[in-house]
């Protein structure tokens, strides 16, 4: 199944047009699209990563887990291992995560100052670029370009470490059973959020085919992987979808990557546009990002019920 590589110099070089009409095609058909000519500052996004090295691989447990807030349902600071649950599956992923975002205070690691400035530069480029794809979307649903604008908020950047492992799960079968084993990087799940943009440059992200098969995606350092998440779908009444995609990674090979959760406010509607009449509202039963956010955040263990 091809997933279609779209060039950002299109919206503003006269191609918009034809922007919309691929970025329609491929949230349509795979949810999935490689974005080039991208915005976001090289150079940021290797600072960035760098200050996150040393985070996850310099600091001690007890020294990462001061800036771990889960009464904040782990929305904002540290995140530990084997915590987040992929929704089909019964064992923790192997990774530890640091989200900041827009609805949260983020902390300040006094062990790396330069950490808060550079993370929060690169959460404004991404956050722009979400904001431009956005009014891509409206115009892809035949709306006003502007129809999202006074919505988006909420959003989460977050930087993602997987240890290396000497012998890493790989199968779907084994983390869904469960039992004493170790899990995969990440098991198959979809984003809760809009948009999803994400920066990764190690190999291990696979999307997975209607067949039941997985197809892997490139990660290329020069490209954003975007891809359509739970909302935008529920919004569409499935129309966009939000593919299933997992992360798998090589025997003693770690990976860092850098995905960015394109939200609406708790109060935007997530019921189903108009031109949609006739979905199954069974199929779509939510009325408002907040409260498809509460029921997936618990769905993957990071809200006790």
């Amino acid at each position: 199944m091809e997933i279609l590589t779209l060039d950002y110099n299109d919206i503003k070089n006269g191609n918009q047009q034809d922007f919309i009409l691929n970025l329609e095609k491929a949230l349509s058909t795979t949810g999935f699209f490689l974005l080039k000519n991208h915005p976001i500052d090289d150079t940021l996004l290797l600072k960035n990563r760098e200050l996150f090295e040393i985070f996850f691989k310099s600091l001690t447990e007890e020294q990462r887990k001061y800036y771990c807030f889960p009464d904040d349902a782990h929305q904002r600071g540290y995140t530990p291992m084997k915590t987040e649950i992929g929704e089909f599956a019964s064992v923790a992923d192997s990774k530890h995560f640091y989200q900041l975002g827009d609805n949260y205070e983020n902390p300040f690691v006094s062990e790396i100052p330069d950490l808060q400035y550079v993370s929060g530069l690169l959460f404004a480029q991404f956050n722009s670029l979400y904001r431009e794809l956005m009014k891509c979307v409206a115009l892809s649903l035949d709306l006003d370009k502007d129809y999202f604008n006074d919505e988006i908020g909420n959003s989460i950047m977050r930087n993602i470490h997987y240890p290396a492992l000497d012998n890493p799960t790989v199968s779907d079968d084994v983390v869904r059973e469960g039992g004493n084993i170790e899990g995969m990087c990440a098991s198959a799940h979809t984003d809760i959020d809009d948009l999803t943009l994400l920066h990764a440059t190690e190999a291990g992200l696979e999307l997975k085919l209607p067949n039941g098969k997985y197809q892997p995606i490139v990660c290329n350092p020069d490209v954003i992987i975007v891809n359509t998440g739970d909302m935008l779908q529920h919004l569409t009444a499935g129309y966009y979808k939000s593919g299933v995609h997992r992360v798998v990674c090589e025997p003693g090979i770690e990976r860092f990557s850098t995905p960015f959760f394109g939200h609406r406010i708790d109060s935007a509607s997530v019921i189903p546009l108009a031109k949609f009449i006739g979905y199954d509202v069974k199929k779509y039963p939510y009325t408002t990002e907040g409260e498809y956010l509460h029921r997936r955040l618990i769905d993957i263990g990071l809200i006790k019920e």
